[in-house]
C-alpha cells in the first residue's frame, strides 16, 4: 500500500524550499518600497523647490529710471530756459515819476523792458536852457541840492520807491550831477531787498511801505550805510 503524497518527505522538502523562495521575494519587494519615494512626496518637493527668473532686471535699476510724473512735478526752471516777466509800461512809469522828489530838475527818464534810469540836469545852465520860462534862480538851484543831504535822500528814497511801485523792474539807476561831481546809484532789485531785508513784491500798501521801509530806514544812520554801500561819486 502506497503512502499518500503529502506524507512523503520529498513533499515537505519542496514545501520548505518554495516557502523560502517566497519569503525572499517578499523581503526584496518590501526593500524596494522603502527606497522608492511615494508619489505625494515628489509633489511636495516640486512645490517647495524655489523658481528663478533669469530675465528679471534688478529693482535698483528700475527705481533709478526717471518717470514722466517726476519731471512734471519739478517746478524749477531748466537750464537754458529764460524766465521772463512782463515788460515795464513806459507810460505808467513816466506818469509816476513826475511826482519824484526833485522832479523839477529831472532831465529825462529812460524806461526799458526791466529797468528805469533817472537822469538829472548836469547843472543850472543846462536846466535853464531846457526850461526858459522857469523863475528858479541859480542860488535856489544850489540851495536845493546842497541843503540837508538832499542828494543822498533822493538816491536812497526815490530808487526804493520805484522798486516798490514797479515789481517788474530788476534794476534802477539815478544820476545827479552837481558842482562838478556826479552822484549816482545803479541798483538791482536783489541788492535793495537784501539791504532792507524785505521782498518788495509783498509791499502792496502804503502802510506796509511805511512800516517796513520808510519809518525804520529813512534816517541819517541807515542812509549813511546805504550811501557807503551803493552811492558812487565821480
Amino acid at each position: 500500500m502506497k503512502k499518500p503524497f503529502y506524507k512523503k518527505w520529498v513533499f515537505w522538502v519542496i514545501v520548505i524550499v518554495v516557502g523560502g523562495i517566497i519569503g525572499i521575494v517578499n523581503k526584496e519587494d518590501a526593500s524596494i518600497e522603502q527606497v522608492t519615494p511615494a508619489p505625494t512626496e515628489e509633489v511636495q518637493l516640486a512645490v517647495v523647490e524655489p523658481t528663478t527668473n533669469p530675465t528679471a532686471e534688478p529693482i535698483e535699476e528700475a527705481s533709478d529710471a526717471p518717470t514722466e510724473a517726476s519731471e512734471t512735478m519739478d517746478p524749477s526752471p531748466k537750464p537754458g530756459v529764460e524766465v521772463t516777466t512782463e515788460p515795464l509800461d513806459e507810460v505808467k512809469v513816466l506818469d509816476y515819476t513826475i511826482n519824484l522828489t526833485g522832479k523839477t530838475f529831472i532831465k529825462n527818464i529812460d524806461v526799458g523792458k526791466d529797468y528805469i534810469k533817472v537822469n538829472f540836469f548836469k547843472d543850472f545852465k543846462e536846466y535853464k536852457k531846457e526850461n526858459t520860462g522857469s523863475m528858479i534862480t541859480e542860488a535856489e538851484y544850489k540851495d536845493y541840492f546842497s541843503t540837508g543831504d538832499q542828494i543822498n535822500k533822493i538816491l536812497m528814497e526815490e530808487s526804493s520807491r520805484l522798486f516798490k511801485e514797479f515789481h517788474g523792474a530788476s534794476s534802477i539807476g539815478i544820476s545827479i550831477p552837481f558842482e562838478g561831481k556826479t552822484y549816482s546809484v545803479s541798483l538791482t532789485k536783489e541788492e535793495v531787498e537784501k539791504f532792507y531785508e524785505v521782498d518788495f513784491n509783498t509791499l502792496t500798501s502804503d502802510d506796509e511801505w511805511r512800516g517796513r521801509i520808510s519809518n525804520p530806514f529813512f534816517n541819517d544812520e541807515d542812509r549813511g550805510m546805504f550811501v557807503a554801500k551803493f552811492v558812487d561819486v565821480k
